[in-house]
């Protein structure tokens, strides 16, 4: 993202008529309205990451005031509008596509159609409320296929079992790794039992005991790929946890299944498998 010296627009960041002038655009144009509301929004993101940086540089000036700063502050501000309406990083055109979606969900069962399709209560966009569910959504997609089959098996929407290994990987982002570093593809942190004959890895993990959390070291299982770990997932519930089977989009039936035979020791499990879920569903919906 690079500048001029300074900015070309003929419009002030600091307008105290933007919002009248958003109101009538809204009115005469909708669809050009939200992408103006959107790169306003992308401008004040951008503006954040200016501020933060220069409260992260250290100051060396001895001229520095509060008058500079203010002033400086103010051609950041114009900086962020002008880079935003000159295109911006692209946040503006992904929240205009929230926007679409939210209005057409065909849109999306156009472009992913088995995964969504299948879901009774859902359909596709992203994020929470933190952002961090933008990778929730790419999160949910790489997993699509291999849900929909665990899915299928389990009588269980995808949506439920894609929560699962949400809330056990932190969204792919906890992965278990084995010894050497690499993903385990373990994403419902299943532990290597007596009978389980593949590779393993140990870990420290969380455990309660009497309701209290502690540090462990366990043993889990090593997976070459994420069907492999689908597969072998859907395969325990149905010899361990039949009362899960069959939940359709009941998440919290199936969460309180999987509590009430043991999958996990945390007494909050359930309640958090469905909250889960259902932070996905909205995401769908």
């Amino acid at each position: 993202m690079t500048s001029s010296a300074t900015p070309s627009s003929n419009e002030l960041a600091i307008d105290v008529r933007g919002v009248d002038s958003l109101r009538q655009l809204a009115r005469q144009d909708p669809g050009k309205a939200a992408l103006a509301v959107a790169r306003e929004f992308e401008a004040l993101l951008t503006n954040q990451m200016l501020k933060s940086m220069r409260e992260a540089t250290p100051q060396y000036d001895e001229m520095e005031s509060g008058t500079a700063n203010m002033f400086r502050g103010m051609h950041d501000q114009q900086l962020s509008q002008m880079w935003s309406k000159q295109g911006g990083v692209g946040f503006a055109e992904s929240i205009v596509r929230q926007i679409e979606l939210q209005r057409d969900p065909s849109l999306y069962q156009k472009s992913s159609p088995s995964f969504h399709n299948s879901l009774p209560a859902a359909k596709a966009a992203e994020v929470s409320a933190k952002g961090a569910v933008l990778s929730g959504d790419s999160f949910a997609s790489k997993l699509a296929a291999n849900a929909e089959g665990a899915a299928a098996s389990l009588g269980v929407s995808p949506h439920v079992l894609v929560a699962h290994a949400a809330l056990e990987s932190g969204w792919g982002k906890k992965p278990i790794k084995d010894a050497a570093g690499s993903d385990s593809h373990n994403l419902f942190g299943i532990k290597a039992t007596k009978d389980w004959k593949g590779k393993t890895t140990d870990i420290v993990t969380t455990e309660f005991v009497g309701g209290q959390a502690q540090k462990r070291v366990e043993t889990f299982r090593v997976y070459d790929s994420y069907a492999d770990a689908f597969h072998d997932y859907a395969s325990l519930i149905k010899r361990r946890y039949s009362d899960a089977v069959g939940q359709g989009a009941n998440a919290q039936g199936y969460a309180k299944a999987l509590q009430s035979g043991g999958y996990a020791t945390d007494p909050q499990y359930a309640n958090k498998l469905a909250q889960v879920a259902e932070q996905l569903r909205r995401q769908l919906a």
